[in-house]
């Protein structure tokens, strides 16, 4: 699994959302054994957003998948779905290992810049 970026991504309320990205070796692309998802903690409440290629919320996330990416777009950020740590699993079906990579983290807030 890829890792994403360090840092989190910074957002405002309304605006088209970050790419998060998710992607997985040649050896772990055989979605009869592996099955890729993506979750959400946002409120302390975990939501599934996809599972095997199947969005469960398409009018709020695209899922992108090609070549082994497995990445996830917010459509339009909303504070209190999206302030939150995301996830990308690959769950083994044969051995029932679960590979997570660390979270995404997106911040939405209000925003002011300085100009001197």
């Amino acid at each position: 699994l890829t890792r994403p970026k360090a840092e989190p991504y910074y957002v405002r309320e309304g605006q088209e959302g970050p790419e998060m990205q998710c992607s997985f070796a040649p050896e772990f692309r055989n979605r009869t054994r592996y099955e890729p998802s993506w979750t959400v903690v946002a409120g302390d409440l975990p939501r599934h957003l996809t599972r095997n290629g199947v969005s469960f919320s398409k009018q709020h996330y695209e899922l992108l998948q090609t070549n082994g990416a497995y990445n996830l777009k917010i459509r339009h950020v909303v504070f209190r779905r999206d302030n939150g740590k995301f996830f990308c699993t690959l769950l083994d079906k044969e051995s029932g290992a679960q590979y997570t990579v660390q979270a995404n983290v997106v911040v939405v807030g209000l925003f002011t810049y300085m100009i001197i």
